[in-house]
């Protein structure tokens, strides 16, 4: 998948992106809204290696994508998708928290929507956000996103987003 907006390229990473993969995942504000303390070298190449053997093409399974800046190809954060099932697909994002709160995330979003729906025919989107994590739940509210409930295990929420609205 290959996906261009306005400001963003989105497409799959490569093992040359594996040190700015690491990096900007391994700083504290961006790891402590996400599921893991430290982001190393080795454990973003394994993720790329692995992602590169199993390319995406809208089918059962996980991958990740790069967010790239269009000015100058810049990664500044990336999306994961999952799939298992045919209509659903489950979404995760990470941005380098230089590049917070300037419409970077929401406009990835939108696209990964519209390509989901309209190329792979997925109808519903899912995303779990940790409760505290007020900026991300406010993104997406924004993007079209119901809160569909709580976990007590992991302390995160469940948001849905029908993608044919």
């Amino acid at each position: 998948m290959n996906i261009e907006t306005e400001r963003l390229i989105i497409k799959p990473l490569t093992l040359d992106d594996a040190r700015r993969f690491s990096e900007y995942r391994d700083k504290e504000e961006v790891a402590m809204y996400q599921s893991w303390d430290e982001y190393p070298l080795n454990k973003a190449i394994n993720r790329i290696e692995y992602c590169q053997k199993h390319p995406f093409h809208g089918q059962i399974g996980n991958y990740q994508f790069g967010l790239y800046l269009k000015e100058n190809n810049r990664l500044i954060g990336d999306i994961f998708i999952e799939i298992d099932g045919h209509t659903t697909f489950t979404l995760g994002y990470t941005l380098d928290s230089v590049y917070w709160s300037k419409g970077y995330a929401s406009e990835a979003l939108k696209s990964v929507f519209k390509a989901m729906h309209e190329t792979y025919s997925f109808k519903i989107c899912l995303c779990h956000v940790y409760e505290d994590n007020i900026k991300s739940i406010k993104l997406l509210e924004r993007n079209g996103f119901d809160k569909i409930h709580k976990s007590w295990f992991y302390q995160d929420v469940l948001y849905r987003k029908m993608l044919n609205k």
